[in-house]
């Protein structure tokens, strides 16, 4: 079987072609699916940012070159869609032929993924397979994000980081919950803004939120970089604060704060993605989508062995949504 897999550490051109795989063989509980897209998530390329920024390879990654022969390969990606092969004798919700979009643990970026019952769902019954894949992580997050935030209609919402994977379906998905949204993003960013429902839009290249008296019910940082206080600072008494991602300092601010604020107004909540029934997320926003409310933006669309060059955009690039991959070793 054909598949992408890390042939060491470094740069992402480690990531080569292989068809030594073996193929999956199902359990019970599993189905076997043929990948036909994926996408690219912070997970896939987080060990490239420094050595792409730093346009070297780092000693510890020169020793750990030197033992990985002896780890078995795996292939890379984690999201993915495809259609349905083999069914497990426990499977009860899919068949064979089904069109699916998923997690796969075990790697999307092969030909084939077994795939447990629980971490597969049924497509959107319009979109295309790159745009199905960009569903599981992202948009679930970002329903989680916005479940958490938005309590009532005409809630005014801030969304800070408004157009990347996250924050560019939080943006739709608060549009469907009827709440009043200012998008907070770069100038690239501002048409697109506006094109997914945004009323309001922010260029922070140009202006900062904080220099507006406007406070709002509800207020969803994206990779958050502003102090904590800041954001306190704009949410009205009740007001709540969701927090996804972000540096290691918001990400101690936020769970710091979550605690010290507990029972108290506004609500600050560190993080939408943990805690989340993700099964019945996925469902919400796979009716969203169905609904016409929710789709992806794909800022590029990559070829399976284009991998590497897909980590490099997304790195050195502001991605506007979701980076794709066409997942076909016959081209």
């Amino acid at each position: 079987m054909q598949g992408i897999v890390t042939m060491g550490y470094g740069q992402p051109e480690v990531l080569q072609e292989t068809t030594t795989l073996t193929k999956p063989v199902i359990k019970d509980d599993q189905l076997l699916v043929e990948v036909k897209a994926s996408t690219l998530n912070i997970a896939d390329y987080i060990g490239y940012v420094k050595p792409i920024q730093n346009n070297n390879e780092s000693t510890f990654a020169s020793l750990l070159n030197q033992g990985v022969s002896y780890f078995p390969q795996r292939p890379g990606g984690i999201e993915f869609a495809g259609v349905v092969k083999e069914v497990g004798t426990k499977v009860t919700d899919f068949q064979i032929g089904e069109y699916v979009c998923g997690l796969a643990l075990g790697g999307a970026w092969a030909e084939y993924v077994a795939v447990d019952q629980k971490m597969l769902y049924h497509a959107p019954k319009d979109f295309s397979y790159v745009e199905s894949a960009a569903l599981p992580v992202d948009a679930v997050t970002a329903y989680g994000a916005v479940k958490k935030a938005v309590k009532f209609v005409g809630a005014n919402v801030l969304i800070n980081g408004a157009s990347g994977g996250v924050g560019h379906f939080a943006l739709q998905i608060a549009k469907a919950f009827q709440a009043n949204v200012t998008a907070v993003c770069s100038t690239r960013n501002v048409e697109l803004a506006y094109q997914l429902g945004a009323d309001q839009v922010i260029d922070y290249k140009k202006e900062d939120f904080s220099d507006y008296e406007q406070k709002y019910d509800a207020i969803i940082a994206i990779n958050g970089y502003q102090p904590l206080s800041k954001y306190r600072d704009h949410l009205k008494k009740q007001g709540r604060f969701v927090m996804v991602g972000g540096k290691p300092r918001q990400d101690i601010e936020g769970m710091v704060g979550g605690l010290f604020y507990m029972g108290r107004e506004p609500k600050i909540t560190s993080s939408a993605y943990p805690f989340l029934n993700k099964k019945l997320t996925m469902e919400k926003v796979v009716a969203l989508a169905n609904a016409g409310k929710l789709r992806p933006y794909l800022d590029h669309v990559y070829s399976v062995d284009e991998i590497p060059a897909a980590i490099r955009y997304i790195v050195e690039t502001h991605t506007q949504g979701k980076v794709g991959i066409n997942v076909n070793f016959s081209e």
